[in-house]
């Protein structure tokens, strides 16, 4: 909550995150890596994938691929941009099994198809297969990561809040 120009009392504002992937949505904390379970790269979600296409959580532009098309940043209208990291370690792969279906600087839609990959290829490789998500931005300041973990559908609206911290 924070306080606005008059004073009253207002919930911290908040984007609405759809969710990326299908599966079961889970704390960042579970993961095996803890570069993302400690947090050490900001506050964040996975979701173990029941299927293997990777849809946009909000309308933004692509600001980053990595070149083996496992992760992609997308910013959003506010600055916030958003990292979609998928499997732990398959950077090694080197884009096997990845489908990167946009380029950077595209203007994606909410729900938009960003990559396909094949999660039985990564588990089959020995890497975990789980999808992460971890707000990056110095503005907005991200105050923390609302949800309540359960199993979600591709697209499923509302599936987590990113809270931002208020500024004046």
């Amino acid at each position: 909550m924070f306080m606005n120009k008059r004073g009253l009392t207002q919930r911290h504002p908040s984007i609405a995150v759809a969710a990326p992937v299908a599966g079961r949505l889970f704390p960042l904390s579970e993961v095996s890596d803890q570069n993302f379970s400690r947090g050490y790269l900001g506050e964040g979600v996975a979701i173990e994938p029941s299927d293997d296409l990777v849809v946009a959580p909000f309308a933004g532009t692509v600001s980053h691929i990595a070149e083996t098309k496992h992760a992609l940043l997308l910013k959003h209208a506010c600055g916030l941009q958003l990292l979609i990291h998928i499997g732990i370690d398959t950077i090694d792969l080197q884009g096997e099994g990845f489908d990167m279906l946009v380029r950077v600087n595209d203007q994606v839609g909410a729900r938009q198809p960003l990559v396909t990959f094949d999660h039985a290829l990564i588990r089959e490789s020995g890497y975990p297969a789980c999808v992460i998500f971890i707000a990056i931005g110095t503005a907005p300041h991200i105050a923390s990561i609302a949800c309540s973990y359960r199993e979600v559908q591709l697209g499923e609206q509302d599936a987590f809040r990113i809270m931002l911290k208020h500024t004046t």
